[in-house]
């Protein structure tokens, strides 16, 4: 059993970006609070798709868990990046989706300067 935790750009070791944005109050550790939910809920499967930072941050909660609960919450990190420089990955996600959205903003682009006489 399983189900979508939160979705948006976080890291939990910057903690006064996490108590700007009211994840956790003055004094709270985010990797605490994060920790805590987890162990709470009984998860013990992260799974991720995004870029570096997504799964560092998932990979420091799993070892911050380890260290200071002696659980385990292990990490299954889908890379995602429209750099798609993921070695050995040949095709991240992402970057097929940037290369097409940005060959039809140039195709929109140069049409419409074509159709003002702009070259």
């Amino acid at each position: 059993m399983g189900g979508k935790l939160e979705n948006g750009r976080k890291q939990l070791t910057n903690i006064k970006d996490c108590i700007a944005r009211g994840f956790v109050k003055d004094g709270e550790s985010p990797l605490e609070v994060a920790a805590q939910r987890l162990i709470k809920d009984g998860i013990n499967v992260l799974h991720t798709i995004g870029g570096d930072d997504t799964n560092t941050q998932a990979a420091e909660l799993s070892k911050y868990i380890l260290e200071k609960h002696g659980g385990k919450v292990v990490v299954v990190g889908m890379p995602k990046t429209i750099d798609n420089d993921v070695v050995p990955i040949l095709q991240t996600f992402g970057a097929d989706t940037a290369a097409e959205q940005g060959a039809l903003f140039f195709n929109s682009e140069f049409f419409s300067l074509d159709v003002c006489g702009e070259k």
